[in-house]
């Protein structure tokens, strides 16, 4: 059933009699002219089919039937107008939440600027932040456990999804500082002692699409910061999305080298095909557009 706004007046109007048990007293209450109130009154009868007030010389009685709708519409009103004035109280927000599932290479740039700014807008929403592999991500926005996923749109082939671009984003080899990497070692990618995440992991599948060959990693690694630490205490090099924050990768003591010569992958901010978005959803998606990674 669709309450309209002329629907809510007159309900208002029809619960201000029967408290007023006269119709000049409910026009004052309101604020508005006696014939007026008669007409919302007349109007709702009519729609109504039966009558809801007896008039008599000392004012308004309720018949049975407008006893039954008192007694059911006065209450939701009330509790209408309490959680209008809660959510007053509470700030933009308040009751909303937004489950989002993101890989876990965009927590250390993307994700804090994103985040700071949606709170901003929405401070009292209720914010779910679960990282996993890209596979997972977009399997937990399909299967109705995240609202917003943020992955690679290399990750991405399934029609009940929709999306937008974000920015791009390149590969970057990270090692330590003692030592030194020739453009000969450089463009042989696959015989280097690499650091790679499991092959569930869209980078790991998507440098192999590029390369044209599977690649065996020295070492396998599911974590951002733990492949860093474990390029820091070995001669391995970790391979990792470009925009790892600085003081990460001061902290390993290790150097970035860009891979220019591999194609850089788009981020992309994906939800369910359905056909009205919640307003912190829409609100999400337009913020992700304008967040940009840190300058490097």
């Amino acid at each position: 059933m669709t309450i309209s706004a002329s629907h809510d007046t007159q309900l208002r109007m029809f619960v201000a009699v029967a408290k007023c048990h006269s119709l000049r007293a409910a026009a004052d209450a309101v604020g508005i002219t006696q014939p007026a109130l008669s007409r919302h009154i007349q109007s709702l009868e009519l729609k109504l089919g039966h009558a809801l007030f007896r008039r008599h010389g000392r004012g308004m009685q309720l018949t049975s039937d407008g006893e039954a709708l008192f007694r059911t519409v006065e209450p939701l009103l009330d509790a209408l107008d309490e959680s209008i004035s809660h959510a007053a109280a509470h700030g933009p927000g308040w009751g909303l939440s937004l489950r989002i599932a993101t890989v876990q290479t965009l927590i250390g740039h993307f994700i804090p600027s994103f985040s700071k700014e949606l709170l901003r807008i929405y401070p009292q929403t209720r914010l779910s932040l679960q990282c996993d592999s890209s596979s997972h991500v977009v399997e937990m926005v399909l299967r109705g456990m995240a609202d917003l996923g943020l992955t690679y749109s290399t990750d991405l082939s399934t029609t009940d999804l929709q999306s937008v671009a974000l920015h791009e984003e390149r590969l970057a080899l990270y090692h330590c500082t003692k030592t030194d990497l020739s453009r000969e070692a450089l463009s042989r990618l696959s015989e280097l002692k690499l650091i790679l995440p499991p092959r569930h992991f869209g980078v790991r599948r998507y440098v192999e699409r590029v390369l044209g060959c599977p690649i065996r990693p020295s070492i396998e690694c599911d974590s951002l910061e733990l492949s860093l630490r474990m390029a820091s205490i070995s001669r391995s090099i970790a391979l990792l999305p470009e925009h790892v924050p600085e003081d990460l990768i001061a902290s390993c003591n290790l150097k970035r080298i860009i891979l220019a010569d591999i194609p850089p992958r788009r981020l992309v901010a994906f939800w369910r095909v359905q056909s009205r978005k919640p307003v912190v959803l829409d609100a999400a998606i337009d913020i992700a557009m304008r967040t940009r990674p840190v300058k490097q």
